[in-house]
Protein backbone atom coordinates (compact mmCIF):
# COMPACT_ATOMS: atom_id res chain seq x y z
CA UNK A 1 0.00 0.00 0.00
CA UNK A 2 2.68 2.12 0.73
CA UNK A 3 4.79 1.43 -2.13
CA UNK A 4 1.16 2.18 -4.26
CA UNK A 5 0.67 5.46 -2.67
CA UNK A 6 4.54 6.74 -3.38
CA UNK A 7 4.14 5.50 -6.79
CA UNK A 8 0.77 7.73 -7.22
CA UNK A 9 2.51 10.83 -5.40
CA UNK A 10 5.71 10.13 -7.03
CA UNK A 11 3.36 10.23 -10.04
CA UNK A 12 1.81 13.42 -9.62
CA UNK A 13 4.62 15.60 -8.74
CA UNK A 14 5.81 13.95 -12.00
CA UNK A 15 3.08 14.81 -13.65
CA UNK A 16 2.44 18.67 -11.76
CA UNK A 17 6.93 19.40 -13.28
CA UNK A 18 5.61 17.80 -16.61
CA UNK A 19 2.83 20.55 -17.09
CA UNK A 20 5.03 23.49 -15.09
CA UNK A 21 7.73 22.52 -17.66
CA UNK A 22 5.58 22.49 -20.38
CA UNK A 23 3.71 26.42 -19.60
CA UNK A 24 7.41 27.61 -19.04
CA UNK A 25 8.10 26.40 -22.79
CA UNK A 26 4.75 27.77 -24.12
CA UNK A 27 5.20 31.17 -21.91
CA UNK A 28 8.93 31.46 -23.50
CA UNK A 29 7.61 30.59 -27.09
CA UNK A 30 5.12 32.66 -26.72
CA UNK A 31 7.36 35.62 -25.50
CA UNK A 32 9.94 35.33 -28.11
CA UNK A 33 7.52 35.72 -31.00
CA UNK A 34 6.84 39.41 -29.49
CA UNK A 35 10.21 40.45 -29.62
CA UNK A 36 12.20 42.05 -32.76
CA UNK A 37 15.29 43.15 -33.86
CA UNK A 38 16.98 47.11 -34.24
CA UNK A 39 16.28 45.90 -38.30
CA UNK A 40 12.40 45.45 -37.35
CA UNK A 41 12.21 48.22 -35.49
CA UNK A 42 13.77 50.77 -38.16
CA UNK A 43 11.39 48.63 -40.73
CA UNK A 44 7.90 49.10 -38.89
CA UNK A 45 8.76 52.69 -38.40
CA UNK A 46 9.66 53.17 -34.74
CA UNK A 47 13.06 54.75 -34.52
CA UNK A 48 13.39 58.58 -34.44
CA UNK A 49 13.83 59.98 -37.94
CA UNK A 50 17.11 60.63 -39.72
CA UNK A 51 16.05 64.07 -40.40
CA UNK A 52 15.43 65.31 -36.49
CA UNK A 53 16.93 67.87 -34.87
CA UNK A 54 18.28 67.19 -31.22
CA UNK A 55 17.75 69.93 -28.34
CA UNK A 56 19.64 70.19 -24.86
CA UNK A 57 18.34 72.43 -22.80
CA UNK A 58 20.11 72.88 -19.19
CA UNK A 59 17.52 73.30 -16.42
CA UNK A 60 18.31 75.52 -13.20
CA UNK A 61 18.90 72.60 -10.80
CA UNK A 62 21.79 70.89 -13.11
CA UNK A 63 19.51 68.74 -15.11
CA UNK A 64 19.55 68.63 -18.91
CA UNK A 65 16.16 67.90 -20.92
CA UNK A 66 16.71 66.40 -24.65
CA UNK A 67 14.10 67.10 -27.30
CA UNK A 68 13.36 65.94 -30.72
CA UNK A 69 12.06 68.37 -33.23
CA UNK A 70 10.65 67.44 -36.72
CA UNK A 71 8.74 69.10 -38.75
CA UNK A 72 7.14 72.72 -39.60
CA UNK A 73 3.91 74.01 -39.08
CA UNK A 74 1.62 74.56 -35.90
CA UNK A 75 3.15 73.27 -32.49
CA UNK A 76 2.67 69.72 -30.92
CA UNK A 77 4.24 68.90 -27.62
CA UNK A 78 4.55 65.22 -26.71
CA UNK A 79 5.21 64.39 -23.60
CA UNK A 80 5.91 60.27 -22.45
CA UNK A 81 4.95 58.10 -19.40
CA UNK A 82 7.12 56.60 -16.74
CA UNK A 83 9.73 54.38 -17.83
CA UNK A 84 9.57 55.14 -21.80
CA UNK A 85 11.23 58.00 -24.22
CA UNK A 86 10.62 60.54 -26.67
CA UNK A 87 11.49 57.39 -29.28
CA UNK A 88 7.90 55.91 -28.03
CA UNK A 89 6.33 58.71 -30.78
CA UNK A 90 8.39 57.82 -33.75
CA UNK A 91 5.52 56.44 -35.53
CA UNK A 92 3.86 59.74 -34.50
CA UNK A 93 6.55 61.71 -35.65
CA UNK A 94 6.77 60.59 -38.61
CA UNK A 95 3.13 60.66 -39.57
CA UNK A 96 2.71 64.42 -37.62
CA UNK A 97 5.84 66.25 -39.59
CA UNK A 98 4.28 66.95 -42.78
CA UNK A 99 1.90 69.10 -40.77
CA UNK A 100 3.09 70.14 -37.80
CA UNK A 101 6.47 71.23 -36.26
CA UNK A 102 6.84 68.23 -33.27
CA UNK A 103 8.64 68.37 -30.10
CA UNK A 104 9.33 65.24 -28.23
CA UNK A 105 10.47 66.02 -24.70
CA UNK A 106 12.22 63.24 -22.63
CA UNK A 107 11.59 63.81 -19.33
CA UNK A 108 14.45 63.84 -17.00
CA UNK A 109 15.91 61.14 -16.08
CA UNK A 110 14.43 59.27 -19.29
CA UNK A 111 15.73 58.45 -22.52
CA UNK A 112 18.78 61.02 -22.95
CA UNK A 113 17.79 63.25 -20.32
CA UNK A 114 19.36 63.70 -16.91
CA UNK A 115 18.23 64.80 -13.46
CA UNK A 116 19.36 67.69 -11.39
CA UNK A 117 19.38 68.22 -8.28
CA UNK A 118 15.69 68.93 -7.07
CA UNK A 119 14.66 65.39 -7.15
CA UNK A 120 11.94 63.67 -9.50
CA UNK A 121 8.56 65.23 -8.02
CA UNK A 122 6.33 66.38 -10.73
CA UNK A 123 6.28 70.10 -9.88
CA UNK A 124 9.66 70.31 -10.44
CA UNK A 125 9.06 68.06 -13.58
CA UNK A 126 5.94 70.70 -14.48
CA UNK A 127 8.89 73.58 -14.79
CA UNK A 128 10.80 71.43 -16.94
CA UNK A 129 8.11 71.55 -19.54
CA UNK A 130 7.86 74.98 -18.62
CA UNK A 131 11.61 75.82 -19.73
CA UNK A 132 11.30 73.60 -22.97
CA UNK A 133 8.45 75.63 -23.93
CA UNK A 134 10.04 78.86 -23.40
CA UNK A 135 13.63 77.89 -24.61
CA UNK A 136 12.06 76.56 -28.24
CA UNK A 137 9.85 79.43 -28.23
CA UNK A 138 6.49 77.61 -28.95
CA UNK A 139 3.29 79.17 -29.38
CA UNK A 140 -0.07 77.87 -29.38
CA UNK A 141 0.73 74.28 -28.81
CA UNK A 142 -1.28 71.08 -28.81
CA UNK A 143 0.30 69.53 -25.69
CA UNK A 144 -0.30 65.44 -25.97
CA UNK A 145 0.59 64.14 -22.65
CA UNK A 146 0.41 60.34 -21.88
CA UNK A 147 0.47 58.39 -18.44
CA UNK A 148 2.83 60.24 -15.96
CA UNK A 149 3.33 63.06 -18.86
CA UNK A 150 -0.41 63.62 -18.43
CA UNK A 151 0.02 63.93 -14.71
CA UNK A 152 2.72 66.50 -15.28
CA UNK A 153 0.63 68.23 -18.32
CA UNK A 154 -2.24 68.76 -15.64
CA UNK A 155 0.40 70.12 -12.80
CA UNK A 156 1.70 72.93 -15.69
CA UNK A 157 -1.58 73.66 -16.57
CA UNK A 158 -3.50 73.59 -13.42
CA UNK A 159 -1.11 77.12 -12.66
CA UNK A 160 -3.71 79.83 -13.18
CA UNK A 161 -1.30 82.17 -12.37
CA UNK A 162 1.51 81.40 -15.21
CA UNK A 163 -0.14 80.48 -18.32
CA UNK A 164 1.70 78.46 -20.73
CA UNK A 165 1.49 78.61 -24.95
CA UNK A 166 -0.75 76.01 -25.05
CA UNK A 167 -4.38 76.15 -26.80
CA UNK A 168 -5.59 72.25 -26.39
CA UNK A 169 -4.55 69.86 -24.26
CA UNK A 170 -4.79 65.58 -25.33
CA UNK A 171 -4.88 63.57 -22.06
CA UNK A 172 -3.66 60.03 -23.20
CA UNK A 173 -3.92 57.09 -20.97
CA UNK A 174 -3.47 59.29 -18.12
CA UNK A 175 -5.01 59.73 -14.62
CA UNK A 176 -6.32 63.11 -12.18
CA UNK A 177 -5.41 60.40 -9.17
CA UNK A 178 -5.10 59.82 -5.90
CA UNK A 179 -5.04 56.30 -6.19
CA UNK A 180 -7.37 56.16 -3.37
CA UNK A 181 -9.42 58.79 -1.83
CA UNK A 182 -9.66 56.30 1.50
CA UNK A 183 -7.72 56.22 4.77
CA UNK A 184 -6.89 52.42 4.08
CA UNK A 185 -6.11 53.35 0.67
CA UNK A 186 -4.09 55.97 1.48
CA UNK A 187 -2.16 53.71 3.44
CA UNK A 188 -2.14 50.85 0.85
CA UNK A 189 -0.94 53.17 -1.45
CA UNK A 190 2.14 54.24 1.21
CA UNK A 191 2.76 50.40 1.83
CA UNK A 192 2.85 49.58 -1.91
CA UNK A 193 5.61 52.58 -1.90
CA UNK A 194 7.61 51.12 0.22
CA UNK A 195 7.61 48.05 -0.67
CA UNK A 196 8.35 49.07 -4.54
CA UNK A 197 10.96 51.36 -3.50
CA UNK A 198 12.81 47.98 -1.46
CA UNK A 199 12.73 46.09 -4.28
CA UNK A 200 14.13 48.62 -6.51
CA UNK A 201 16.75 49.20 -4.38
CA UNK A 202 17.51 45.65 -4.24
CA UNK A 203 17.62 45.34 -8.35
CA UNK A 204 20.46 48.66 -7.67
CA UNK A 205 22.45 46.60 -5.49
CA UNK A 206 22.52 43.65 -7.77
CA UNK A 207 22.85 46.36 -10.66
CA UNK A 208 19.87 44.91 -12.38
CA UNK A 209 17.20 46.44 -14.37
CA UNK A 210 13.48 47.19 -13.60
CA UNK A 211 12.27 43.64 -14.88
CA UNK A 212 13.67 40.67 -13.23
CA UNK A 213 13.78 38.97 -16.77
CA UNK A 214 13.26 39.36 -20.33
CA UNK A 215 10.30 37.09 -20.84
CA UNK A 216 9.21 38.45 -17.71
CA UNK A 217 9.68 42.07 -19.03
CA UNK A 218 8.36 41.01 -22.38
CA UNK A 219 4.83 40.00 -20.70
CA UNK A 220 4.61 42.82 -18.05
CA UNK A 221 4.84 45.14 -21.68
CA UNK A 222 2.03 43.46 -23.30
CA UNK A 223 -0.18 43.66 -20.73
CA UNK A 224 -0.04 47.77 -21.78
CA UNK A 225 -1.46 46.93 -25.11
CA UNK A 226 -5.05 45.82 -25.88
CA UNK A 227 -6.36 43.62 -28.33
CA UNK A 228 -3.60 43.35 -30.98
CA UNK A 229 0.05 44.24 -30.52
CA UNK A 230 2.67 44.04 -32.44
CA UNK A 231 6.13 42.63 -32.11
CA UNK A 232 8.18 45.96 -32.57
CA UNK A 233 6.01 48.02 -30.79
CA UNK A 234 5.89 45.62 -27.69
CA UNK A 235 9.94 45.65 -27.90
CA UNK A 236 10.18 49.10 -28.10
CA UNK A 237 8.42 49.78 -24.78
CA UNK A 238 10.33 46.66 -23.24
CA UNK A 239 13.68 47.91 -23.96
CA UNK A 240 13.06 51.30 -22.92
CA UNK A 241 11.63 50.13 -19.50
CA UNK A 242 14.22 48.17 -19.43
CA UNK A 243 16.99 50.71 -19.80
CA UNK A 244 15.47 53.02 -17.13
CA UNK A 245 17.24 53.03 -14.30
CA UNK A 246 15.92 51.67 -11.69
CA UNK A 247 17.24 54.29 -9.36
CA UNK A 248 14.97 57.12 -11.56
CA UNK A 249 11.77 54.72 -10.85
CA UNK A 250 12.68 54.30 -7.56
CA UNK A 251 12.47 58.29 -7.19
CA UNK A 252 9.05 57.94 -9.01
CA UNK A 253 6.95 56.18 -6.71
CA UNK A 254 5.98 58.75 -4.52
CA UNK A 255 4.60 61.06 -6.58
CA UNK A 256 3.37 58.76 -9.01
CA UNK A 257 1.39 56.72 -6.42
CA UNK A 258 0.24 59.96 -4.73
CA UNK A 259 -0.62 62.32 -7.06
CA UNK A 260 -3.38 64.40 -6.99
CA UNK A 261 -4.35 66.61 -9.71
CA UNK A 262 -8.11 67.43 -8.48
CA UNK A 263 -7.75 71.09 -7.75
CA UNK A 264 -4.97 71.53 -10.77
CA UNK A 265 -7.42 70.11 -12.81
CA UNK A 266 -10.11 71.98 -11.66
CA UNK A 267 -8.00 75.38 -12.69
CA UNK A 268 -7.35 74.23 -16.21
CA UNK A 269 -8.78 76.57 -18.82
CA UNK A 270 -7.35 74.68 -21.65
CA UNK A 271 -9.57 73.23 -23.99
CA UNK A 272 -8.95 69.04 -22.99
CA UNK A 273 -9.73 66.18 -25.36
CA UNK A 274 -9.04 62.79 -22.77
CA UNK A 275 -8.30 59.73 -24.53
CA UNK A 276 -8.72 56.58 -23.01
CA UNK A 277 -8.63 52.66 -24.42
CA UNK A 278 -11.52 50.53 -23.25
CA UNK A 279 -9.00 48.11 -22.86
CA UNK A 280 -6.51 50.11 -20.86
CA UNK A 281 -5.50 47.87 -17.82
CA UNK A 282 -2.90 50.87 -16.17
CA UNK A 283 -5.32 53.79 -16.30
CA UNK A 284 -8.73 52.41 -16.89
CA UNK A 285 -11.69 54.01 -18.25
CA UNK A 286 -13.09 54.95 -15.21
CA UNK A 287 -9.62 56.94 -13.63
CA UNK A 288 -10.34 58.84 -17.43
CA UNK A 289 -14.11 59.55 -16.40
CA UNK A 290 -13.09 61.15 -13.02
CA UNK A 291 -10.47 63.02 -15.15
CA UNK A 292 -12.74 64.08 -17.73
CA UNK A 293 -15.43 65.46 -14.96
CA UNK A 294 -12.46 67.27 -12.87
CA UNK A 295 -11.30 69.72 -16.04
CA UNK A 296 -13.97 72.40 -16.91
CA UNK A 297 -13.59 72.03 -20.78
CA UNK A 298 -12.77 68.39 -20.95
CA UNK A 299 -14.49 65.73 -23.77
CA UNK A 300 -13.94 62.50 -23.13
CA UNK A 301 -13.25 59.89 -25.95
CA UNK A 302 -13.01 56.16 -25.44
CA UNK A 303 -11.16 54.52 -28.22
CA UNK A 304 -12.26 50.65 -28.64
CA UNK A 305 -9.81 47.63 -28.21
CA UNK A 306 -7.15 49.57 -27.59
CA UNK A 307 -4.42 49.48 -23.99
CA UNK A 308 -2.52 51.99 -22.57
CA UNK A 309 0.16 52.69 -25.82
CA UNK A 310 -2.04 54.09 -28.79
CA UNK A 311 0.71 55.23 -30.00
CA UNK A 312 1.70 52.39 -31.08
CA UNK A 313 -1.60 50.56 -30.60
CA UNK A 314 -3.29 53.27 -33.42
CA UNK A 315 -1.10 56.11 -33.93
CA UNK A 316 -3.34 57.17 -37.23
CA UNK A 317 -6.06 57.68 -35.18
CA UNK A 318 -4.28 59.52 -32.63
CA UNK A 319 -2.82 61.71 -34.97
CA UNK A 320 -6.79 62.20 -36.09
CA UNK A 321 -7.51 63.11 -32.83
CA UNK A 322 -4.64 65.89 -32.43
CA UNK A 323 -5.68 66.99 -35.49
CA UNK A 324 -9.50 67.51 -34.43
CA UNK A 325 -7.98 69.22 -31.02
CA UNK A 326 -5.44 71.61 -33.42
CA UNK A 327 -8.36 73.14 -35.51
CA UNK A 328 -10.75 73.07 -33.03
CA UNK A 329 -8.43 76.20 -31.52
CA UNK A 330 -7.37 77.81 -34.21
CA UNK A 331 -8.07 80.94 -32.42
CA UNK A 332 -4.96 80.39 -30.09
CA UNK A 333 -4.51 79.65 -26.35
CA UNK A 334 -7.88 80.27 -24.07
Amino acid sequence: MQRRRAAVLGGGVAAAGALAWTGWAVERSAAARLRAGEDELIEAGLSIPADAQHHFIAMSDGGRIHVVEVGRGPVVVLVHGVTLSSTIWAAMLRLLAPTYRVLAVDLRGHGASTAGDSGMGFDRQAEDLRDVLSALLVADAVLVGHSMGGMISQVLLGDAERPVPVKAFVALSTTTGPLSTSRAGRRMATSLTAVARRTLHRRIHHGSSVFPGEDAATWLTRLSFGAHAEAPAVELARAQTQSLSPTILAELLEPLLHFDGTEACGRITTPTTVVVGTRDLLTPPRLARRLAAAIPAAELIPVSKMGHMMMLEEPDALCGLIDAASSANLSGPS
